[in-house]
């Protein structure tokens, strides 16, 4: 311990003069101070809420029910096999309607062919779930959008040649080219991006723009009648280690977004009752318990952040449950063997998406940081989302860009109003949500591609956690002003004989901002370019890392060209 602390400390860690605990004698207890039922509560909170996980996780398990996997047997020519199987699907009438989507298109391209098996899986075999990831099979096989087909005979050179003829004419066919991989050769999801109609576009930015026009005007109507809500809904100014502004503020920014986010939903599904719209109204539902969970913080002050991070997981399991929403991979050797046992993969995507909804609320410091980092981190998913044909991951991703710009028309950078912990939790679950529905929809997508997109707040909550525990010796839940962001405000404000002036103090918190956006964009352009490179993301993520613990030892010694 005392090793991580000195190396930790000859980074530049010292020369803040943190408060390093040393250890002390355990003090003499008082009887007559103790309080046997606050004890007890303290001591059974960390118990109920274990106990509150498992049993969410167990009924998201139970309720999330069978996967229904579209598997077509057609039995061609030359005694060749063709076997489809595609993707699980949630519901049996979706999969019932894949089944009879393949079978027609198999029957009007090849009359003599017969479908000799249509059924909807509800569990696979290892050697079928081997088919549809990257590994090398046994026989040839083609890529479908969602799937797979495979080309079976005695024959080994006959079941090749169907397969490569199949790549012909889906190419002749102004399509995207069946890719046949050659028996026991690796088959690498195609990376190639799909089509997306100019309709999809068009109708994503009006998604985007009503959202907008929503944000603001509800945001006008917090800021007009500020007054009547004033007593409730105020974060008062200098009250603790992170409070920067300069007059008592609203902290109901999240009601303008969540009502954005509303209307766009209930417009989508009146005028567009699609798989998308309908998509898009379940993701809604799931977010309740995250922004729930948050505004009631802003208006009570009386909600704990243990209690707010288990209702955020309890949305993560509304995620599941609703849309699928489980993490599906890492690409880490070992790990991925985990993640195909149910239990875990749900367990580790709700204790992953609370974490990046409490990653997100700690660098909700000051004026524009968290909502200008996601717009940039959603603008990069809705790019991929439409490189690889994904409406609803599209849409989502835009009227939530919507609402937050609807949002900074009032926050930055006058900070006349702040997103507070429902927003803070609502963005971040939104982020987590997409992300890894992306992942888990699209397996030519890395799951580090949302990693680095992500990667400046994670790593900000992880290295200060390290940096409470081991460094100050403080509990990790502790708030300091130590963060990054907060680091880079008092260079600012060094040797500056103004920030007592409010209108000085609002100007030198909306100066934060532009710095976590710059850090955010190093990670998007990369992201970007390697979406679906893992070996480079991962090297990408190595090297923010690496720079942050660098740049954050230079602002502590004051040498950071700020």
């Amino acid at each position: 311990m005392e090793v991580w602390r000195y190396t930790l400390m000859t980074w530049g860690l010292s020369s803040l003069r943190l408060p390093i605990r040393t250890p002390r004698q355990p003090a003499k207890l008082n009887s007559a101070k103790l309080n046997t039922p606050t004890l007890a509560k303290k001591a059974y909170t960390p118990i109920a809420a274990v106990g509150f996980f498992i049993a969410v996780v167990g009924a998201t398990h139970f309720l999330h029910g069978r996967i229904y996997y579209p598997h077509v047997v057609v039995e061609a020519q030359e005694n060749v096999r063709l076997e489809f199987l595609q993707q699980g699907l949630l519901k049996n009438e979706a999969c019932q309607s894949a089944v009879a989507t393949i079978a027609d298109a198999i029957r009007a391209s090849c009359p003599a062919c017969r479908v000799a098996v249509r059924q909807c899986a509800g569990k696979l075999e290892p050697a079928y779930e081997k088919l549809l990831s990257e590994d090398p099979i046994e026989m040839p096989s083609s890529r479908l959008p969602r799937g797979v087909v495979t080309y079976i005979s005695d024959n080994k050179a006959l079941a090749l040649a169907a397969c490569r003829e199949t790549e012909r004419l889906t190419g002749a066919n102004g399509g995207v080219p069946a890719t046949c991989f050659a028996p026991d050769t690796k088959r690498p999801f195609p990376v190639k991006p799909q089509r997306f109609e100019s309709g999809q576009v068009f109708s994503g930015l009006m998604i985007l723009l009503l959202t907008g026009l929503i944000s603001v005007f509800v945001g006008h109507l917090i800021v007009r009648y500020e007054a009547l809500h004033a007593r409730w809904s105020h974060d008062p100014a200098h009250t603790g280690p992170q409070k920067f502004h300069a007059a008592p503020t609203p902290r109901i920014g999240g009601l303008e977004v969540m009502a954005g986010l509303f209307v766009s939903g209930a417009v989508l599904l009146a005028i567009e009752p699609i798989a998308s719209s309908e998509q898009f109204g379940y993701l809604l539902l799931a977010s309740l318990p995250a922004f729930l969970g948050g505004i009631t913080e802003d208006v009570t002050k009386n909600v704990g952040p243990l209690t707010r991070l288990l209702l955020t997981m309890l949305a993560a399991a509304f995620g599941v449950w609703l849309l699928g929403a489980i993490i599906p991979r890492l690409d880490i050797p070992g790990f991925d063997t985990l993640l195909k046992w149910a239990p875990f993969a749900i367990a580790f995507t709700m204790f992953a998406v609370g974490g990046v909804a409490n990653s997100i609320n700690i660098i909700d410091g000051y004026n524009g940081l968290a909502a200008g980092h996601a717009v940039i981190v959603l603008a990069a998913m809705a790019w991929v989302s439409a490189l690889v044909g994904d409406d609803f991951v599209f849409t989502s991703a835009l009227a939530m860009i919507g609402a937050l710009l609807g949002f900074l028309a009032w926050n930055y950078p006058k900070g006349k109003i702040f997103l507070g912990d429902g927003g803070a939790y609502l963005l971040g679950f939104w982020l987590a949500e997409i992300s890894v529905l992306l992942v888990v929809r699209h397996p030519e997508v890395s799951p580090w591609f949302p990693m680095l997109l992500l990667v400046y707040p994670i790593f900000e909550t992880l290295f200060s956690m390290y940096r409470r525990k081991f460094v100050q010796g403080q509990s990790p839940g502790q708030p300091d002003r130590m963060h990054m962001h907060q680091v880079i405000y008092m260079q600012l404000t060094r040797a500056r004989t103004d920030v007592s002036d409010p209108a000085s103090l609002t100007r030198l918190n909306s100066m934060v901002a532009p710095f976590g956006w710059l850090m955010t964009l190093c990670c998007a352009v990369p992201a970007l370019l390697f979406w679906g490179e893992t070996r480079w993301l991962v090297a990408a993520s190595v090297v923010f890392c690496a720079a942050y613990l660098l740049l954050y030892r230079q602002m502590l010694k004051g040498k950071a060209p700020v």
